[in-house]
């Protein structure tokens, strides 16, 4: 089974609503907040390029920054 991290922003609609999306799907994941993790935020901008949230992470490899919209 694959490991799921979504790196997540307090207050973020889109953050939400993409971890209803994979909850409704039963897809098991680690949510990360940003917002209280400063580290957590710089190993995201430097890791995967990523400056918006949320940015799903499967088996270390980057698979959506912002919502399946691109929103975010």
């Amino acid at each position: 089974m694959s490991k799921v991290t979504i790196y997540t922003k307090t207050g973020c609609p889109y953050c939400k609503r993409t971890m209803e999306e994979f909850r409704a799907q039963g897809i098991a994941f680690e949510e990360i907040n940003v917002s209280d993790d400063a580290e957590a935020r710089q190993m995201v901008k430097e890791k995967y390029g990523a400056n918006r949230v949320p940015v799903v992470v499967r088996d270390g490899e980057v698979v959506q920054i912002g919502d399946k919209n691109g929103m975010g």
